[in-house]
Parts: structure tokens; sequence; C-alpha cells
């Protein structure tokens, strides 16, 4: 592939920040890679054999935490990429290519029990995260909060649910206001006590990446502090794989069992805020993907949201969501405009 708009400004960087010797600038291949929903731009670059993955980022604030959480990642067990070189002034990173294989894509193409296997090994490197994150980890390093609070879940969640999903997406009118005391009540009973570690609040299949066979994580700096039930909901409640309810089921005690092996661990108070925090990772995803679709002019990210609503509708028609009647109103109201359009399961 030839020369791109970045190779020509990047190149030195690149060289400078190359982990194997030999290799000089004219060597270089160049290969832009399709972004999702972010607004970083990621080239892959080769040469003599051998690739890494240039990142370059438009958010000072956003470049920091993703050089610093990135590089406390991958000193806990390689969790994450190796960090060859940052510049967050810059906003450029040359890091470790982790290949082209997702949870997402890697779950489109496995038979059931393959499926189930793919999953348990992300729950392990899931487990590592929550039980030993917080060793060593700064709080300061985190982008926009350094926790997972009453006003994340009002603001970038239910919020903004209802501004970009239910108001922007729909065009349904300010929704928000009838249901603000709702989402007050949803994000106490999400936040009611229970444990609190290293988050990443993306944790879902276009997320992880299988190098080597090995499950890794990327696009982390969102990370920060917070309850580790939202990771797993992010994960079993994802849109992009529309997993059954039933594979859900046994996937949330084999992260109970791995978490109740790894030390102390209470599940009472973690299955209590669980249900709560998958409400509030779904209207999270409703609102992403309605400002994905309408204002980031990426209209395929449309095509999740029936899987969403229908994982949103089936949660809020259990009994503990008794106090949520207006958002399962309004919920249940969306079904039967959204749902015959429902094509796509993963």
């Amino acid at each position: 592939m030839g020369e791109t708009p970045a190779a020509g400004g990047h190149a030195a960087f690149v060289l400078e920040a190359w982990p194997w010797p030999g290799a000089k600038t004219d060597e270089f291949v160049w290969e832009p890679l399709a972004g999702d929903g972010s607004d970083r731009r990621f080239i892959r670059v080769r040469a003599g054999g051998r690739t890494a993955l240039l990142v370059i980022g438009p958010d000072p604030a956003e470049n920091r935490s993703y050089a610093e959480i990135g590089r406390h990642l991958w000193a806990l067990e390689r969790i994450g990429p190796e960090f060859y070189r940052a510049d967050a002034k810059l906003g450029l990173f040359l890091i470790e290519d982790l290949g082209d294989l997702s949870l997402h894509e890697a779950a489109r193409q496995a038979a059931a029990p393959d499926l189930v296997r793919l999953y348990r090994r992300v729950l392990e490197l899931m487990v590592r995260l929550h039980g030993r994150g917080l060793n060593g980890f700064d709080p300061g390093w985190c982008y926009q909060t350094p926790r997972y609070d009453r006003e994340l879940i009002l603001t970038r969640e239910a919020g903004y649910f209802a501004r970009e999903f239910l108001e922007g997406y729909l065009g349904r009118g300010p929704a928000g206001g009838d249901l603000f005391g709702e989402f007050e009540d949803l994000a106490r009973a999400a936040l009611a006590g229970g444990r609190t570690t290293l988050m990443h609040r993306d944790f879902q299949s276009r997320n992880v990446m299988f190098s080597q066979g090995r499950p890794r994580m990327i696009d982390f700096q969102g990370a920060r502090l917070g309850p580790p039930g939202y990771d797993l909901a992010s994960l079993l409640y994802d849109p992009y794989v529309d997993l059954t309810e039933a594979l859900r089921q046994d996937l949330l005690e084999h992260y109970l069992a791995l978490s109740q092996a790894a030390g102390p661990f209470d599940r009472p108070a973690f299955l209590d805020t669980y249900p709560f925090l998958a409400v509030c990772r779904l209207l999270q995803a409703l609102g992403a993907f309605g400002f994905l679709t309408r204002r980031k002019n990426k209209p395929h990210f449309a095509r999740y949201i029936p899987a969403a609503l229908r994982a949103l509708n089936q949660l809020l028609e259990q009994d503990t969501m008794s106090f949520l009647p207006g958002l399962s109103a309004v919920v249940r109201d969306l079904r039967p405009e959204i749902l015959p359009g429902d094509e796509v399961r993963s």
C-alpha cells in the first residue's frame, strides 16, 4: 500500500519507536485500518516481516489516559498491548499489533461449544483485571472521571439514552425529565454497596482481541474505579453478539466461580447490583448507537439497536425492576416499532 497522509508526517516517530533494529523509513508499508466508534485513527505499519500499530488520537486528555492506563495493563500480565512509544501531547502511539481477530469475529465463526470456550477464556482475563487491576493504579490517570458514580450514570448513561436515543434518534421529544426520578433510583440501586475494582467500562466483544490465541483488551482509555458487574454486563449483554439467555446464565456462573476462586468475593452483593448495572450499560449502548448513527453518520450501528432493546426489555420485566415503570413502558412501547426490522443477531 502506498503513502498515507499519516505516513509522511509520522515516519520519524515510528522509526524512533520501532522496536526491531535495521528498519528504514522507506521500508515501511502503511495500512490504514477501519475505525469503529472512536475518533482515533489506526495504521498498521509493516517492515521486515514485522508489524506494529500506529495510533493517532485527537484528544489530549484522552491520550494521556490511553498511554498511562495502557502501560499499566501491559505491566499487569500483558492484559493489553505493549506500548513501544507514546507521546500523549502529539497524540501519537506506536503499540503492539494484536491482529485482526476480535471476540466479535471469533464468536460469529464459532460453533456452540467453541463459543462457550471463547467466552470462558475472556472471563479469565476479566477476573484478572478485576482482581489485580488496582495494584499500582493511579486514579489520576482516568479520563473524564476517576470513578463510576451517580453523576456518570445520570449524564453519560441514562441521560445519554434520553438525549441521543429517545430524543435524537427517535425524535420522541424531551423524555429525560419524565424519567429523571427513575434514573436517580436506578443509579442508587446500581451503586448500592459491593466491591470496587478497576473496570474497563467498555468490555464488549469488539474490544477483546485474540493474539496468538490469547485474549487481550483494547480501547481501555475509559477505565476507572467501579463495580466489576458493569464489565460483566457489558460483555454478556453486548448487542454485537446477541447471546442466548441460557448462555448468559452459564457465563455468569462461570465468572462467579472464577471470582470466588481468586479470593474474597461477596456473591450476594454482586448479584444484588448486577441486573441494575446491566440496565445502565444497555442505556449507554442505545445512547451511543443513536449518537453514532445520527451525529457521526455511521448508520451501521443502527443494526444493533434491536438486540439492545430486546435485552433491555427482558431485564426490565424482572420483578426487581418494578421501581422503573416509566422506563419499562417506554422500552415496551418501542419494541413493536423497532423489532420487526430485527435481522441481525450477532
